[in-house]
């Protein structure tokens, strides 16, 4: 099965709002490479070629040289089997149309061949709300399952024989790809790893905050001119990242708004375009599978990573990777000690 994917102007400083595009390097219908320069940006500072994140079909074009583009705006669509994220793009008003000086690309077709649906027994569906959330995340179709509970309702005994949705199964399989692909990759980094005990009780934001700033202290540790932190989210895909910028200059209240709006959307398998790149960092909250500890790997072009689980009372642990790269043993545990401190003061 194929997935369209929007390759998207990026970020390239702080302060960058826009981007030209230069010029193209393919054209519609050309089969790409994962690494092959798909065209080239410029902003006031710096000109960029942008590769291809996978192997792939070119699908259309959005823009056409000398258009003036928003970052995280796509530049172009292109068509891909596993090698990128697999979730549906959250549909903001106006995505397209606040491209600037856009000119239409006539774009040819394109047939993509799609698996053979699940077969739906009932379109009106009873269940107990445990056998909707589960069947949700293991990614099969309600409408599919044979009810054997009071009033035709489906019970959780009835996902035993349940038919997996091909489109999600398959999707899913996408999603898995292309986390193992991006943690092989950073396998081969020199890293290290760091664990510490804190007493205290705090919320997701409130992490989140609290380690973006802990990382614009330190510029001298940075790859990159802005913070944004990819929290790993369960959907029924597989593992969705969508992506926090500057979390530490939104307040408490709009930033916990904008997670609760993001995993709800996430769940379902949504995640907002803009939301999808910009990762400088990344966070797995554990606290919700009852478990105390995990090596958090690092993921490709961060230089750190997070994970906090529960030990028991207000008791967390909180487990930090670096990039031996960019960071000694005692920037780890500098890091480390002055996140804690946020947290805990």
């Amino acid at each position: 099965m194929s997935f369209k994917y929007p390759v998207v102007m990026p970020k390239m400083s702080m302060t960058m709002e826009t981007g030209e595009l230069i010029n193209f390097h393919v054209k519609v219908g050309d089969h790409v490479k994962s690494g092959d320069i798909l065209f080239e940006v410029m902003t006031d500072k710096i000109d960029m070629e942008v590769d291809a994140p996978a192997d792939g079909v070119i699908e259309s074009l959005v823009a056409e040289p000398g258009a003036i583009i928003e970052i995280g705006k796509p530049v172009l669509i292109m068509l891909t089997e596993t090698e990128v994220m697999a979730f549906d793009f959250g549909s903001e008003e106006g995505e397209t149309s606040q491209i600037i000086e856009k000119k239409s690309v006539e774009p040819v077709e394109v047939k993509i061949a799609q698996p053979t649906p699940a077969i739906v027994l009932n379109e009106k569906v009873k269940a107990v709300p445990k056998a909707r959330t589960e069947a949700m995340a293991r990614g099969i179709d309600i409408r599919t399952i044979a009810p054997s509970g009071p009033d035709n309702t489906i019970t959780m005994h009835d996902l035993g024989n349940a038919q997996v949705d091909p489109v999600i199964s398959a999707r899913q399989k996408a999603n898995r790809a292309l986390v193992a692909n991006a943690i092989e990759n950073s396998r081969s980094i020199a890293q290290a790893s760091f664990s510490r005990k804190v007493n205290s009780e705090f919320d997701i934001a409130m992490l989140i905050k609290a380690w973006a700033k802990t990382l614009r202290s330190r510029p001298d540790l940075a790859i990159h001119t802005d913070i944004g932190v990819a929290l790993i989210i369960k959907s029924k895909y597989g593992s969705a990242l969508p992506v926090f910028k500057d979390p530490d200059q939104i307040s408490h209240d709009d930033l916990t708004s904008l997670i609760a709006r993001t995993s709800e959307s996430a769940i379902d398998g949504k995640v907002p375009l803009a939301m999808l790149t910009g990762a400088t960092t990344t966070i797995f909250d554990l606290r919700a599978y009852s478990m105390n500890s995990a090596t958090p790997l690092l993921f490709p072009n961060q230089i750190t990573s997070l994970t906090i689980g529960d030990i028991g009372d207000l008791e967390k642990n909180i487990s930090l990777t670096i990039d031996l790269n960019f960071c000694d043993f005692y920037d780890g545990a500098m890091l480390l000690d002055a996140l804690i401190a946020s947290l805990t003061k």
